[in-house]
C-alpha cells in the first residue's frame, strides 16, 4: 500500500497494481467546467483522476441540483455504470485542469478479475461512502465560513498538482453552489477573507494569499480572537 500521504484508490492498492492502472487506457486532459460524464448517459468507461478535482453532480426531476461530492488525484469516477452497466447516476465535471486514464468498461472489470486489486477497490469504496457521509454532515452543520476555507483548501492544493497555477478558477456561483451555500453568503465571506488578506480575488479566479490563515478559518479558529468560547467552564 501507498503511505506518503496518497489518498484515493491509489492509498488502497500496491504500488505496482496501481502502475498497472496508470499504464491502461489514454490519457485525457479536462480544463474547468469540462464535462468528463454526464447523468443519464448509457456508457461505462471509467476515468482514473491523476491530477486535478472534479465535482460529482446529481440533477432531480424537479431541476434542483446537489453537489455529491468532489473527487480527486487518485480517485475513480464512474466506476458505478462499469460494474453495474447501468446509466451514469450524477454528472462529473472538471473543477481545476484535470489530466485523467481514461478505461473502457471491459478494461476496468478485467482490473475486478485481479484478487489484489478487487480487495483495494472494496476497502476504497467503503472509505468514499464514509467520506460522503462526512461532507453531507459538514453541509448541514458547518457554518458557511468553515466550508468555504475547507473547499477553497482542496481546490488550490488540487490545482497546483494538475498544472502548478496559483489561482482557482471558479466563479462565486460555482462556489456557491460547491459549499451548499448562497451566492450572498459566498460573497460576503469571500469580501472578509479578501479584507482579511487572506485570498486575493479576480474575475474567476481566486488566489490564496495566507494559507495557513486559511486553514485556520477551515477548523473553526479565528487568529485575532483564538477559539470562541463554547459556554460556561
Amino acid at each position: 500500500m501507498h503511505d506518503n500521504g496518497e489518498s484515493g484508490l491509489v492509498a488502497h492498492l500496491p504500488q505496482d497494481e496501481w502502475h498497472r492502472v496508470q499504464r491502461t487506457g489514454i490519457p485525457v486532459r479536462f480544463e474547468p467546467r469540462d464535462v468528463l460524464l454526464r447523468q443519464g448517459d448509457t456508457t461505462q468507461h471509467v476515468h482514473v483522476v491523476l491530477a486535478g478535482c472534479v465535482k460529482v453532480v446529481r440533477s432531480e426531476s424537479d431541476g434542483s441540483r446537489a453537489i455529491l461530492t468532489l473527487r480527486a488525484a487518485g480517485d475513480v469516477v464512474g466506476d458505478l455504470a462499469a460494474v453495474d452497466l447501468q446509466p451514469r447516476s450524477a454528472t462529473v465535471t472538471a473543477v481545476t485542469t484535470t489530466v485523467t486514464r481514461l478505461l473502457t468498461g471491459p478494461q476496468f472489470r478485467r482490473f475486478l478479475t485481479r484478487p489484489t486489486f478487487a480487495a483495494g477497490f472494496a476497502t476504497y469504496t467503503v472509505s468514499r461512502l464514509r467520506t460522503s457521509d462526512a461532507q453531507r454532515t459538514a453541509l448541514a452543520v458547518l457554518p458557511v465560513r468553515e466550508r468555504l476555507a475547507r473547499a477553497l483548501i482542496q481546490l488550490d492544493r488540487e490545482s497546483r498538482r494538475a498544472d502548478g497555477r496559483a489561482a482557482i478558477r471558479l466563479s462565486q456561483a460555482e462556489l456557491a453552489e460547491l459549499v451548499g451555500a448562497s451566492r450572498n453568503a459566498v460573497v460576503a465571506e469571500l469580501t472578509a477573507l479578501r479584507e482579511a488578506g487572506i485570498v486575493a480575488t479576480g474575475r474567476r479566479e481566486i488566489t490564496i494569499v495566507d494559507p495557513a490563515a486559511l486553514s485556520g478559518r477551515s477548523h473553526g479558529f479565528r487568529p485575532e480572537l483564538g477559539r470562541e468560547p463554547r459556554g460556561p467552564g
